[in-house]
Order: C-alpha cells, then structure tokens, then sequence
C-alpha cells in the first residue's frame, strides 16, 4: 500500500492550531497523530504534518484541520453517523458524539472518542 496522509491547518487568528481533544483519552489531535503516523508508516502510508494553510476567512469550514485536504470536522461527522447503525430499532434516535466545546480560553474545540479520530485518519487516506 502506497499513499500520503498530508495534515494540515487554518488556524483562528487568536489560535496558533485549532483545538481538537480526544474526549476519552484527553490526547490533542497532534499527540494522537505522533503516535499513528508510524504505524501508518510502517504500512507504506507517509505522513506530512504541519502544513498551514493561508486563512481566507473566518468561517468554520476553512478553520480547523485538513486532512488530505478535508475537513476534520466533516470526516469526524462522517465517521460517527456511519457507525451508528441499528439493526433493532429503526426509531431510535441518531446520538452524535462529535461534540463542538469551548476550551479554557473559550475558543472552539472539536471533542470526540478517540476511535472517531483514527477512524477520520483512515477515511481521509482513501
């Protein structure tokens, strides 16, 4: 297997990099990253981490991390939706575990399980 995992950010102007926090694990995005980009490595897969983006405005969607050149947000989104399938109920009600929080400065934090955010990595990458 052969491809690239290409991260990258716009970050708010009072950020220096968009905040996105494992709620379970309490790791950042970028500590999560340091320990899959290896293992990804190890399966021919290279990851390039740390590009910024230049901001053209302040708009969620062109805020936050990219991966290969998607939104985090909406592959976290995509991830959680996708493995919420119930075979029992067909009225049971979709509940999102992709949260959006403030952190301890009060700037927006993306908030999900860790398992969501590996997930995210692994969809971007097809």
């Amino acid at each position: 297997m052969r491809g690239i995992l290409t991260v990258a950010w716009r970050p708010r102007t009072s950020v220096s990099t968009p905040c996105a926090v494992c709620s379970d694990s309490g790791l950042t995005f970028l500590e999560l990253l340091s320990s899959v980009i290896p293992v990804l490595e190890r399966d021919g897969i290279e990851g390039v981490i740390g590009s910024e983006l230049p901001c053209r405005d302040a708009s969620t969607h062109d805020t936050g991390f990219f991966l290969n050149d998607h939104p985090l947000e909406d592959l976290l989104r995509e991830c959680d939706r996708a493995q919420f399938i119930c075979h029992s109920s067909r009225c049971q009600a979709f509940v999102p575990s992709v949260e959006i929080v403030r952190d301890e400065r009060g700037d927006r934090c993306i908030w999900a399980p860790e398992m969501l955010f590996r997930k995210a990595i692994l969809l971007s990458l097809g």
